[in-house]
């Protein structure tokens, strides 16, 4: 089960990530401002946001399972229609599509690893899992760097949808049966979480840390191709070596999440980033190519460990609806609102005040979390 949950989170992801590193070519073709592109991947995180709210409809009728299978089949369609765009509506069609289907598998890909794993196991199990979202953003630089040249953008979409079909395909055959079925989202349940003052710090947590993480990657490209002399291949380059690090140690997210324990490994995580993030302010040249690179590395471990913690907010019943509930606003702050606004500074040459916000933002979010003493305790 695990081998293929990793798998389709990984084309979850993938199929979001991709856009970041094939943006300064869409840019070109479909004459794309930054603002622009803030705002299609801000269109990806509502769409994410809204629909994994839903997802429990659909979960509760067919099982985790084979929501799954659906996420995957949404996300390969939304690739194909993508892959089609002649202007920035039909693209932005596609990229909603894509955000939906990664929005249905996010709840019950989790849910499948609470409901099978033991505790004891769990911070494990999701530092195995997280190896998909970051094997993701490792791969889709260098898939733009080896592809694009053969295939051109378009290509690489339409490879992408194929090979998420068969991903769907494998999952229904293999993973799909005995895989538990969610609750329904209803006002009374989601009354019952917004009660919970645990809740409202997992969504500030998970909002800093997406926004440090995936905010950042989403602009990051167009950005430093828009107000840098790099090229597309050298800026693409320094995303793939940072992925590259962050994987690495998402590998020791287990040890060192014994070591510390969840609280004391998502504070000093969050504060390490939000020193990098605010580095970009004032970084130039090599300096800038260093902060590139290292500013995601800790991210990774990290979630294991909110994982962990979203697993003792509420009842495990109404789990996934917990678990939708706190990443729909994460999402739509984090990989939504903030590349939205970094694009908009961007345009107005203002791109350094966007990044100390960042920065002090996620900063606040970690004090925040140091004196919350009773979030998070096991």
């Amino acid at each position: 089960m695990m081998t293929l949950l990793i798998i389709a989170v990984f084309f979850s992801m993938l199929g979001r990530v991709i856009f970041s590193p094939l943006m300064p070519y869409l840019q070109q073709e479909l004459t794309i401002s930054l603002a622009t592109v803030g705002t299609l991947f801000l269109f990806v995180s509502v769409s994410f946001s809204v629909v994994m709210m839903c997802s429990g409809f659909l979960s509760s009728s067919v099982g985790h399972g084979n929501t799954v299978v659906i996420a995957l089949g949404a996300i390969a369609l939304g690739l194909f229609i993508s892959g089609l765009a002649v202007n920035e509506l039909i693209l932005a069609i596609g990229m909603i599509c894509i955000g939906s289907g990664a929005g249905t598998y996010a709840p019950s890909g989790i849910a499948m690893i609470n409901t099978k794993i033991t505790p004891e196991r769990r911070s494990t199990a999701f530092a195995f899992h997280e190896i998909g979202p970051n094997l993701a953003m490792l791969v889709s630089p260098l898939i733009v760097l080896g592809a694009v040249p053969i295939l051109g953008w378009r290509g690489v979409l339409f490879l992408q949808g194929f090979l998420c079909c068969v991903g769907a395909i494998s999952f229904h055959y293999f993973a799909a049966s005995d895989s538990g079925v969610g609750a329904r989202p209803n006002l009374t349940t989601i009354r019952t979480i917004l009660r919970l003052p645990d809740a409202y710090m997992g969504m500030l947590m998970f909002s800093a840390s997406i926004a440090g993480w995936q905010g950042v990657f989403n602009i990051l490209p167009a950005y430093l191709v828009a107000h840098s002399d790099w090229s597309v291949e050298h800026v693409n380059l320094l995303v793939t070596l940072s992925r590259v690090i962050s994987i690495s140690m998402l590998l020791l997210a287990g040890r060192i999440i014994r070591k510390f324990g969840n609280r004391r490994t998502i504070i000093g995580i969050l504060s390490f980033t939000a020193i990098l993030t605010g580095l970009f302010s004032v970084a130039q040249g090599r300096l800038l190519e260093i902060v590139v690179i290292l500013q995601p590395a800790l991210i990774a471990v990290m979630f294991p460990a909110q994982l962990s913690c979203l697993a003792e907010i509420g009842e495990p019943w109404y789990q996934n609806v917990t678990i939708s509930l706190i990443i729909t606003v994460a999402m739509g702050v984090g990989a939504g609102l903030v590349p939205a606004l970094l694009g908009i500074f961007g345009d107005y040459d203002l791109g350094w005040l966007g990044f100390v916000c960042l920065s002090s933002f996620i900063f606040v979010v970690a004090v925040i979390l140091a004196f919350t003493r009773s979030f998070c305790r096991k």
